[in-house]
This record gives structure tokens, sequence and C-alpha cells, in this order.
């Protein structure tokens, strides 16, 4: 169990701030959640990047097949998916 910061009571699971000085609680996230959201976020640009290339393969004749573009923003969807659910808590 953790420990208050200001009068060192004990702090159960779920509680928002403290039962005795009624400080707030500061949920901190471990290395491995911050981790997870940056590789989300970049899965999310690399993502939508994708499907610009995707909407421009359409058009242009630039060197990328649409079909190739289109399976790659699947999978990254996937992928996405994916590492949003393994940064989210499990409680």
């Amino acid at each position: 169990m953790p420990a208050c910061a200001r009068c060192g009571g004990r702090i159960c699971k779920g509680e928002t701030a403290c039962f005795n000085c009624q400080m707030p609680v500061v949920e901190e996230k471990s290395r491995a959640q911050v981790n997870l959201g940056r590789f989300r976020i970049l899965l999310d640009i690399m993502f939508y990047g994708c499907l610009a290339l995707t909407a421009a393969s359409l058009f242009f004749d630039f060197g990328f097949r649409t079909a190739m573009t289109a399976a790659a923003s699947l999978v990254l969807r996937l992928v996405r998916i994916s590492a949003s659910e393994m940064s989210e808590s499990k409680g």
C-alpha cells in the first residue's frame, strides 16, 4: 500500500484523497505505461500518414501502389488498437 506524502497515512487502492489529511492522491504512471503511450502516439502519426499516402496513390502515380498502402494502413490500425489496449491501466 502506498503512503500519503503529507501525513504518512496508508492509501487504499481506488481512493482519490487521503483519509487523514484529505490531500489529493496523484497517480503515478510506470515507465512502461509512459513508453506505451509514446509508442501509441507514434503509431497514430504513422497511421494517418499512411492513410494520406493511400489517398494520394489513388490520384497520382508516384511509386506506391494503392493496395500496398491500404494494406499498410490496415496493419498499422491493428497495431494501433493493440498498443492502445496495452497502454490502458488494468484495474
